[in-house]
């Protein structure tokens, strides 16, 4: 019975670390930024063009995909000033308007002071020599979001750089509920990179703690047993 429980034990702790683990981050959603090459930065970033800038002006509402039970601890960002100012869930335009998927319902607001950022030289500009920037935004407080799907990051400031390749939105300032009438759609989107934990299910951490309870008890069991066979 033992050997089934240290099995079965083995077996959900292996789940965990494999599909998400509650004490260390990864990247929830990363989307590369181009055109940029090298292979230490500052890189060199090509030109823009028609259809296909380096960078856009805020403020918009930028894609990202997140898993279940996302606890969200960083946003980064790449460009020139660019700003994480919220987080938006997604809704899907019904008839008569096209359908299409848009942001919705600001889930979170993230103010100047709740964040703190730190600014490394990412890129210049190959046309004008212009600097971009990589901005990595630490969360004082983490932000969970329960159910995965496709949720908006409300990006501001000078310019982000160009990098997803769903459609972002751009619109003349942020509200709490989105106008879809206020929106103006945009390709290819902006480079962003979310970082969080995936948090485990309270059975599972249930599980796993009574495993670890069953398998301290059978230590002391064993050293009981050990010290009355040597005083024996």
């Amino acid at each position: 019975m033992r050997r089934v429980l240290l099995v079965a034990f083995a077996t959900v702790s292996i789940n965990i670390v494999t599909t998400g683990s509650a004490t260390a981050s990864q990247i929830l959603f990363l989307a590369p930024q181009f055109p940029c090459f090298g292979t230490t930065p500052p890189l060199t970033c090509g030109p823009g063009g028609p259809g296909f800038p380096v960078a856009w002006d805020g403020p918009n509402y930028v894609p990202i995909q997140l898993p279940a039970k996302s606890l969200i601890e960083e946003i980064d960002l790449w460009g020139d000033g660019a700003n994480a100012v919220g987080i938006w869930d997604s809704t899907t335009l019904l008839p008569p308007l096209p359908p299409r998927i848009v942001p919705n319902h600001e889930l979170a607001a993230i103010a100047p002071g709740s964040i703190d950022m730190t600014r490394t030289l990412f890129g210049i500009d190959g046309f004008n020599g212009a600097p971009y920037f990589f901005y990595q935004g630490t969360l004082h407080n983490p932000i969970f979001i329960l159910n995965g799907g496709l949720y908006y990051v409300g990006v501001g400031g000078f310019l982000g750089m160009v990098g997803a390749s769903d459609v972002i939105f751009h619109t003349a300032a942020f509200a709490t509920d989105v106008d879809p009438a206020t929106l103006s759609g945009r390709v290819p989107g902006m480079a962003i990179q979310v970082v969080g934990q995936v948090v485990p299910e309270p059975s599972t951490i249930g599980l796993v703690a009574l495993g670890i309870v069953r398998l301290c008890l059978r230590r002391v069991n064993v050293l009981d047993l050990a010290r009355q066979s040597s005083m024996r």
